[in-house]
């Protein structure tokens, strides 16, 4: 069968690598975000509802959005906490990401439980420390826009490993105002 390439093809917006500066907007940073379809067939996109609809120790069911848990781990303890369910997938992504996430946000002096197949942040504030990303991208990431709010500066180990997803991270990092020294 011949096949025609489309005259005019527009590729929207990334929400996964959004959501990390979304977040940072919502823990008050200006950061302008644009060609981000609200109709998008991209699962991460709930993060918008998320950010505008998580209520104290909301429930969370991350079957269907699992690469958003890191950050969202972050939102939670600025927030009012929250309980992820259906955890089972973060175990088996570029690190475990249930212990990774976990062992980052008790490095940051934020209390968290796992209980089977269910994982709870509490509320807490980031202190001074090092993060280890244990080569995670998302990891990486989220402690970036941990350290937006933390107390005192977080260092993170392996952070080239963004450019697994995001090369321009750290480059678009700083250009928006974070603190990035290599």
């Amino acid at each position: 069968y011949p096949l025609n390439s489309p005259s005019h093809l527009v590729v929207e917006g990334d929400w996964s690598n959004a959501a990390f500066f979304l977040v940072a907007n919502a823990l008050g940073s200006q950061v302008n975000i644009t060609n981000l379809n609200p109709y998008s067939r991209q699962g991460d996109r709930k993060i918008i509802d998320l950010i505008s609809h998580l209520e104290p120790m909301q429930e969370v069911d991350l079957s269907q959005i699992p690469d958003l848990m890191p950050i969202l781990s972050i939102l939670a303890a600025k927030r009012n906490g929250a309980v992820f369910t259906n955890i089972q997938r973060l175990r088996l992504k570029e690190s475990d990401r249930v212990q990774t996430v976990q062992e980052m946000l008790r490095n940051m002096g934020v209390q968290t439980s796992i209980t089977g197949n269910t994982f709870t942040v509490f509320p807490g504030n980031f202190n001074a420390c090092t993060v280890n990303s244990h080569n995670d991208h998302r990891i990486a990431m989220s402690a970036a826009i941990a350290a937006t709010t933390a107390t005192g500066q977080i260092k993170i180990t392996n952070a080239e490993c963004v450019s697994k997803s995001y090369p321009a991270f750290w480059e678009d990092f700083s250009k928006l105002g974070g603190n990035y020294e290599q």
